[in-house]
């Protein structure tokens, strides 16, 4: 039934969540799993005095959260039997990265968490899975957590 199934991930909860079943749904049907994951730039603000100064978050520190995410999820993958066929961290929108991995991988399933790490931008603008759900030429399964 899958032969190619990709899993977004974020680091939240329900991205791990996504994760583990994504690699039952692996092991049953003898699926490759593919992850990916896009690391989002988010300042940090910081209250000096009676003002607030932005701090800004370097390239390089993003891409190193980007990694740990990504290490992170390999191992677990790994642990639940399923070794990565690939990972990919991308470094552009989310939706998008998702949507050019399960091209790329030829996917014909994408796990999501349902809801992720997002901003609360994300309540009016759509979210990721919704965006991804939309654009995706494959099934599509978000995980609650």
């Amino acid at each position: 039934m899958f032969t190619s199934i990709v899993v977004a991930l974020d680091g939240s909860e329900a991205s791990n969540k996504a994760l583990e079943t994504a690699c039952g749904l692996a092991k049953t049907f003898g699926a490759a799993v593919h992850l990916v994951h896009s690391p989002q730039l988010e300042t940090t603000a910081v209250a000096v005095g009676f003002s607030v100064v932005d701090v800004p978050v370097t390239p390089e520190q993003i891409m190193l959260a980007g990694q740990e995410v990504m290490e992170a999820s390999t191992a677990r993958a790994t642990e639940l039997g399923t070794a990565p066929a690939s990972t990919t961290i991308g470094d552009s929108d989310p939706a998008d990265a998702i949507l050019d991995a399960a091209k790329l991988n030829d996917a014909d399933l994408i796990v999501m968490g349902r809801r992720g790490l997002g901003s609360v931008a994300s309540l009016f603008l759509g979210s990721v899975s919704q965006k991804v759900s939309r654009g995706a030429d494959c099934s599509c399964l978000t995980v609650h957590s």
